[in-house]
């Protein structure tokens, strides 16, 4: 098979392996786009091609991983994945919507080792067969369940793996994007938990809060704080964010932040709010 042929057929689900890898759009295009320049394989000599490239790349992002969590320690501020925007009215493939993990699950997944989220992702984003990822990391099919066990415990959470978007997740966005134009945050603070949290990125290059905002008081006050201080001046747009309707700030013809939101156990309140601003993170966003 050609190379652009192989690169088309097989670089949609490849990305969708390294990303949830990674956390990171552009260093997930970065991998798959490597691991293509630098496959020098007779592929007609593969049996299972898509089973033997999941095992490159998942491999290629565990390396890549072990060496990012020392860099990530002199990170400015709490870290945030990149998130994956589409526009709200554009129809997403139906593989890939399968697939994707909400942007609550992608944070809780940096609570893992790297090990443990390979293994995590494969068996719960993509459904793989134990003995399958046994396979790809080249370890027994005990050890990777041992490994898939000892995630499942230090998550310990009822948090859905793949975004739920209902008439909940869009009457939040339209509250929030309401309250940003009028200043009058009060209809979407009574949607807010008590224990609510607040967690936003700038990566030490943009204003944000350098650690979590705590409980309905504080975050409240925040954003009113922030919005009395032109914060949301330009255009508020509702978007789809990693599967679920969430929001995209346009200012001056650049994106300047995305709000996405994790729902508590019963879908109705809000648990935790994610403000992505470091511009590192925005740069792949299509403005409407």
């Amino acid at each position: 098979m050609e190379l652009d042929t192989l690169y088309k057929t097989y670089q949609p689900y490849l990305f969708s392996i390294a990303y949830r890898m990674l956390g990171s759009i552009t260093d997930a295009e970065d991998m798959v786009h490597d691991l293509f320049l630098q496959l020098k394989t007779d592929t007609n000599q593969i049996k299972d091609l898509k089973a033997y490239l999941a095992k490159v790349i998942t491999n290629r992002c565990l390396t890549f991983l072990n060496s990012a969590r020392k860099r990530r320690e002199l990170y400015t501020g709490p870290w945030l994945p990149e998130p994956q925007v589409h526009q709200a009215e554009q129809p997403l493939d139906k593989m890939l919507t399968d697939e994707t993990v909400s942007y609550a699950f992608l944070i809780l997944l940096d609570h893992l080792s790297p090990i443990e989220r390979a293994v995590f992702v494969l068996r719960e984003a993509f459904s793989y067969e134990y003995r399958d990822i046994a396979e790809i990391l080249e370890k027994s099919e005990v050890n990777c369940r041992k490994i898939y066990s000892r995630a499942k415990k230090k998550l310990n959470t009822d948090l859905p793996v793949h975004p739920k978007n209902t008439r909940q997740v869009d009457l939040i966005a339209e509250s929030f994007i309401k309250a940003s134009v009028t200043g009058n945050f009060e209809e979407f603070i009574d949607l807010l938990t008590e224990d609510v949290v607040l967690i936003s990125d700038g990566g030490g290059k943009v204003p944000a809060a350098l650690n979590p905002i705590v409980n309905k008081q504080r975050v409240s006050a925040f954003l009113k704080g922030v919005t009395a201080k032109g914060s949301f001046i330009g255009e508020v747009l509702p978007v789809i964010v990693n599967g679920q309707k969430g929001i995209l700030q346009v200012k001056e013809g650049h994106p300047d932040k995305v709000i996405c939101f994790e729902l508590d156990s019963q879908q109705k309140t809000i648990q935790r709010i994610f403000i992505i601003r470091n511009p590192d993170k925005l740069k792949h966003i299509p403005i409407p």
